[in-house]
């Protein structure tokens, strides 16, 4: 079924950030009901109530609509993360289950996966950011070389190599998994364990 427009604020005119907000809800939920090929420019603003060009005088292109909705495809994720490590005494215990988390969650949402890691940031209307330096993702990844270390007996050992390797690995499961999933691949689980063996020997 398909939502309806989101109806204008009654009564008072929407301040620019709430028009913003409304539109990253808008592709949210085109997002949800077709797919990263689901949202386009013209399609969110049919969804918001707005003309086209008009949209474009919030975002300046589907990709800056697109970082907000990475932000919501990365927080479920890094925060079932982020509790198994709080909650895992265990330290070699606690790096395995948040690798194998990290896997699964990409492949149980595909879509997702390949909205985040197929749609390439870019730099518009001078702006110098990046989404990964205006978010949490760099942080959230790098958690990974204390556990490492800890997972190695060597707590105050400097991993953030290791965490940023392990990170590509793990992406790369997911990667192989969703997009070349004609293969006969084992188990991710399986490929989550032998590199997991490799960090930490």
């Amino acid at each position: 079924m398909t939502r309806a427009a989101i109806p204008p604020e009654s009564g008072h005119k929407i301040s620019r950030d709430a028009m913003r907000e409304r539109i990253v809800d808008a592709a949210k939920s085109l997002f949800e009901e077709k797919g990263a090929d689901g949202i386009s420019m013209r399609a969110i603003a049919s969804r918001v109530g707005i003309p086209t060009m008009t949209l474009y005088g919030y975002f300046a292109s589907k990709t800056a609509i697109i970082r907000g909705l990475w932000s919501f495809a990365f927080a479920p994720v890094f925060a079932e993360m982020r509790h198994a490590e709080e909650a895992i005494a265990d330290p070699a215990e606690r790096l395995t289950r948040v690798a194998h988390i990290y896997v699964d969650y990409w492949i149980c949402h595909p879509d997702r996966y390949r909205m985040v890691f197929m749609i390439e940031d870019r730099r518009e209307g001078g702006d110098p950011s990046w989404f990964i330096d205006e978010t949490e993702v760099s942080e959230s990844y790098l958690r990974l070389g204390p556990m490492i270390a800890a997972a190695r007996g060597t707590p105050d050992a400097d991993c953030r190599a290791d965490a940023e390797a392990l990170i590509c690995a793990l992406t790369g499961i997911a990667h192989m998994a969703i997009t070349v999933s004609e293969y006969p691949w084992a188990r991710p689980g399986d490929y989550v364990d032998r590199i997991l063996a490799a960090f930490v020997r």
